[in-house]
């Protein structure tokens, strides 16, 4: 790959754009360690294209897609058992964090973001389902995404919020980057301690999640600056301009 500034840049293979959203193709071929904070979005096998955003649910269906396929299998799933857990996966009746797959079984929950994936990949091995064959696409929020990743939307975010500065309040570059600098400075740290998702205003990929951090920032940056008309006028105006920025 290319290299900036002596820094190698990975490659973006496995990362689908659509607009600000940013999502990542997963490899199933192996175990990943790093699946806290991440959601699923759509996953591809058998023909079936399923879209659950939910990672129980996705297991859910999932199951519910492999049975209609192979329903010589229903009874088997009794005995699924995953190595790295004790649990419970299947069971004939229901209970707290199960949920209905069909009339015989009931699918166990009940697990983090990265032993729900795992618990995918051993449901494919148990149904002799090619893991290469199939195409599971996540999100992950800021805080699960590789650091040469964060390092990219970074850079570009703060280029392209310095155009917006320009052309949208007629301010210079300078002006510009002081305002990141303070962002950083004064903000970013806010976020961070109120989010272990979201850490920086740099790197957020939707409106609607940002809305509902700059709001809860902005009210702790009021607590924080009540007493000091000048910088909390200061710090509610570049929240405005992150407000206006990610509206575009």
């Amino acid at each position: 790959m290319d290299t900036k500034e002596g820094r190698t840049m990975m490659s973006f293979d496995n990362i689908i754009f659509e607009g600000k959203r940013r999502y990542y193709i997963e490899d199933l071929t192996q175990r990943d360690y790093s699946l806290e904070n991440t959601t699923p979005y759509t996953f591809e096998i058998l023909g079936n294209v399923i879209e659950e955003h939910a990672w129980g649910e996705l297991l859910r269906a999932t199951t519910m897609t492999l049975l209609e396929s192979f329903p010589e299998f229903e009874e088997k799933l009794y005995s699924f058992r995953c190595p790295w857990s004790k649990a419970v996966m299947f069971r004939p009746d229901g209970g707290t964090n199960y949920k209905l797959v069909s009339s015989k079984i009931y699918i166990n929950c009940n697990h983090t973001a990265l032993h729900s994936c795992w618990f995918l990949q051993d449901l494919l091995d148990f149904f002799n389902i090619d893991k290469s064959q199939v195409k599971l696409v996540i999100h992950r929020s800021s805080a699960a995404e590789p650091k040469e990743v964060k390092e990219y939307i970074e850079e570009r975010f703060k280029k392209d919020f310095v155009n917006f500065l320009e052309l949208a309040y007629g301010k210079d570059a300078e002006y510009a980057k002081k305002v990141l600098d303070n962002i950083d400075k004064y903000l970013n740290p806010r976020l961070a301690k109120m989010s272990k998702s979201y850490n920086s205003f740099f790197l957020f990929d939707d409106v609607p999640t940002f809305s509902n951090y700059a709001k809860k920032v902005k009210e702790v940056v009021y607590k924080d600056f009540q007493t000091n008309e000048k910088a909390l006028k200061v710090l509610n105006k570049y929240i405005k301009y992150l407000i206006e920025f990610y509206k575009i």
